[in-house]
């Protein structure tokens, strides 16, 4: 990753993960240190048993390992790394550390994104276009917790979007996240196909290979058939034009693209309920 960190952007991280109540703690941070082969330096502190000293703060003592390591290694690369175990969400899985987890990926963001770089919540560094003023940064980040989490937008479509929106590529996000629809559909009923072949086939009355109700009545019918009429209108609506459309002449801004991710995150809530015909 050809992104380079500055002295001021890697003090400013330091503090975040550093942070005195809300960061990690300094067993924490020498662990993470350790697995990704950072070199620990020496703190300062002392105690003989005698003679007790208070060495540095771990902020401070944080931004001395990974400036160490850059200086000798002449690198980011093991910083990446750090960065990338450090926000693997597999650390962060108990409903106590959530906050934690939410602090520091925002406020992280909000550093590397002036750099050039974001941290996804998958714990994957990527590529962004670098934010140029604090106002830009407060909109990228915080509007994408604002607008998706308060959309309650479905964990599907953030996973094949986020990155995109985040960078504000408003198309990619919206195409990833419509090409997500037909990749649900698959992995509920083994199908191959794709587009309006996938679904007729997927939601067929009469041989069908999903289910979410009886199909007893008129209302339930109706519903079955709403819901592959709605994931087929999508397909066509974004994928298809997506997908054979130059993207300098379609044009996607915030609003249309957050109108869209509900709708596709709609669509996904409906396939929450959908499971496998026992037959298939």
């Amino acid at each position: 990753m050809d992104v380079v960190l500055n002295q001021q952007q890697l003090a400013a991280l330091c503090d975040v993960l550093g942070h005195t109540n809300n960061g990690f703690t300094k067993k924490e941070l020498t662990r993470l240190l350790q697995k990704s082969g950072i070199e620990l330096v020496d703190d300062g502190s002392f105690n003989n048993g005698l003679v007790y000293k208070i060495g540095l703060n771990k902020r401070d003592w944080l931004y001395n390992c990974l400036a160490n390591e850059i200086n000798t290694s002449h690198s980011l690369n093991k910083i990446y790394i750090f960065l990338e175990i450090a926000f693997d969400p597999v650390s962060f899985t108990d409903e106590a550390k959530r906050d934690k987890y939410n602090y520091l990926l925002e406020s992280s963001n909000k550093v590397l994104l002036l750099a050039g770089i974001t941290i996804t919540p998958e714990g994957k560094l990527k590529k962004a276009v670098p934010a140029k003023t604090l106002d830009e940064v407060d909109r990228r980040v915080n509007s994408l917790k604002k607008q998706l989490y308060n959309r309650a937008i479905h964990n599907e479509v953030q996973k094949y979007c986020i990155a995109d929106y985040l960078r504000k590529d408003y198309y990619d996000a919206v195409f990833e996240a419509a090409k997500g629809l037909a990749e649900r559909v698959r992995e509920i009923t083994g199908l191959t196909t794709d587009g309006g072949k996938l679904f007729d086939t997927a939601f067929s009355t009469n041989d069908p290979y999903l289910f979410f109700n009886s199909m007893q009545t008129d209302s339930e019918r109706s519903e079955f058939i709403g819901l592959k009429e709605l994931l087929a209108s999508i397909f066509h609506l974004v994928r298809n034009k997506a997908a054979h459309t130059p993207k300098i002449n379609w044009r996607v801004d915030e609003t249309k693209a957050l109108d869209v991710l509900t709708l596709i995150s709609f669509a996904h809530k409906y396939l929450d309920e959908c499971h496998k015909m026992p037959n298939k």
